[in-house]
């Protein structure tokens, strides 16, 4: 007994190591990577035009659907299974390549006729250009999720960041060079280039003259539910683009993109690579429900901790952030951006309930709970159209918080977490942000004839120190966690 009991300590002290080790280098790399992004997205929308955001919004939803489609959710089906070999990691490299080339071919040629539905000639040879990233993805789905599997997130940062800041300066280049939205569609393809030749180097893998169907049927099994589910929540994401894109002048169409992308890079930067870790991390625990309870209600506590905070203020201050940030002529996407930061504070917490499904090997519940929230939303969506663009964004954040509501509500089943004690459990982080945004909003109110940077640095200042000591003085859980992380060892 004592043997065994040793045994299980030394397993929990190692899964729970490399969980924290995977952690810091899955922060690491989507903060660092995606921060860099960041800040060649905000360098972009100095340079270049609203419409041509616009351009790139409209092709979003066939680019991520294609996306989706070549990965099939064998991702996480190699990572989700216990004993995978490398049959099983070859078989799935050569589908995804096959399927990729399958996927470029179909958009080469269907690029005339996405060019038509949204009257924009030059869309064309854009979809034919943007494309191509899905034949070079292809040759790097597989050495990720070995490394994911493996938790060899440090690995995965080395390669991301160096990636990001190589297509980041190209496309920055080529935007001042006067090449308009061909900037974009570079940043795409050279980072993901650089990406694919790195992550060759750095996992040592090479893919067997090998294909098992078996195999491949059998990851599909747990795949496809996923694959398919990933498709619906795609195609609902991306709805609004399509729909601003055909019936709203294409400079709105930039706005929103640009005012979307301020909150959802952030707020997936965060989630998704907490996910990373917490995904496989959590599957090794699959069948202890008490500790899968009390390792989610640890995550969405530090997630809103910190999201939370960074939506209230930038909301607030929304005015000086875009002006000093983005100039003058992106002002008009303010009122897009306060609504939307909903979605983002919201947007964590839905994704790791449904994350929790998944743990749980319910592929199948996942793809009717994303069929029949999305196919209410659709119909929502279509009744909003004619009311125009405001009441479009506001549905949008109503249903992202019905959607984390209906997804709770399934996730609290499987692990004893209901939705009324997950609220519970976030209810004084959402609190003490409505009190430090309104008492920040009234200041900057009183005070905007100030510059805009003394605003951002005055208005940022006093929500950031507010919010801490009331953290502090309130002994938030996410809050005495992190202090303990951070705080020195003392030697005795």
């Amino acid at each position: 007994m004592i043997k065994r009991n040793y045994y299980l300590y030394t397993f929990m002290t190692s899964l729970k190591s490399k969980t924290i080790n995977g952690i810091f280098w899955s922060l690491l790399q989507n903060i660092g990577g995606k921060g860099i992004q960041f800040i060649v997205m905000l360098l972009l929308a100095r340079l270049l035009t609203p419409e041509a955001f616009g351009l790139i919004g409209m092709l979003m939803i066939f680019i991520q659907v294609s996306q989706a489609l070549i990965i099939a959710g064998f991702n996480q089906a190699l990572i989700q299974k216990k004993d995978t070999d490398e049959e099983d990691y070859s078989s799935v490299f050569w589908v995804n390549l096959g399927v990729s080339v399958l996927i470029y071919v179909i958009l080469f040629f269907a690029a005339p006729y996405i060019a038509t539905f949204y009257d924009q000639p030059v869309l064309t040879e854009l979809v034919r250009a943007l494309s191509l990233v899905f034949v070079i993805n292809a040759f790097s789905y597989v050495q990720e999720a070995r490394l994911s599997k493996e938790m060899r997130f440090k690995t995965l940062t080395i390669i991301s960041i160096p990636s990001t800041v190589i297509g980041g300066v190209a496309s920055i280049v080529i935007a001042i060079m006067g090449f308009g939205v061909w900037s974009i569609i570079a940043l795409q393809l050279i980072t993901r280039f650089a990406y694919a030749i790195q992550i060759w180097f750095y996992s040592r893998w090479m893919p067997l003259l090998t294909y098992n169907g078996g195999k491949v049927k059998k990851l599909f099994s747990f795949g496809s539910n996923l694959m398919v589910s990933t498709i619906i929540h795609t195609v609902y994401k991306n709805v609004y683009l399509v729909v601003i894109g055909k019936f709203f002048p294409l400079s709105a169409l930039g706005y929103y993109q640009n005012a979307n992308n301020l909150v959802i890079i952030p707020s997936s930067t965060i989630s998704g690579a907490l996910a990373k870790v917490t995904f496989p991390a959590f599957s090794s625990i699959q069948d202890d429900d008490k500790r899968l309870k009390e390792g989610f209600k640890k995550i969405i506590q530090q997630v809103l901790f910190w999201i939370c905070p960074a939506f209230v203020l930038a909301a607030v201050m929304a005015v000086p952030l875009f002006r000093f940030v983005f100039t003058e002529k992106w002002l008009p996407a303010v009122p897009y951006f306060r609504i939307l930061c909903i979605t983002g504070v919201i947007y964590p917490l839905s994704t790791y309930n449904l994350a929790i499904v998944n743990v749980k090997g319910r592929s199948d519940l996942f793809l009717k709970l994303e069929i029949i929230k999305k196919a209410i939303v659709i119909v929502g969506l279509i009744i909003i159209i004619p009311f125009g663009i405001y009441p479009l964004l506001i549905f949008q954040a109503v249903s992202t918080i019905l959607m984390y509501v209906f997804n709770s509500y399934y996730s609290g089943k499987f692990i004893q977490y209901p939705t009324l004690n997950q609220l519970k459990d976030i209810m004084p982080i959402l609190l003490l942000n409505a009190i430090v945004g309104v008492i920040v909003f009234c200041f900057d109110y009183n005070f905007a004839a100030l510059s805009d940077i003394l605003r951002l640095f005055v208005g940022l200042g006093i929500g950031g120190g507010l919010y801490w000591m009331g953290a502090k003085f309130f002994k938030f859980e996410p809050y005495l966690e992190f202090v303990h992380i951070i705080k020195p060892k003392r030697i005795k």
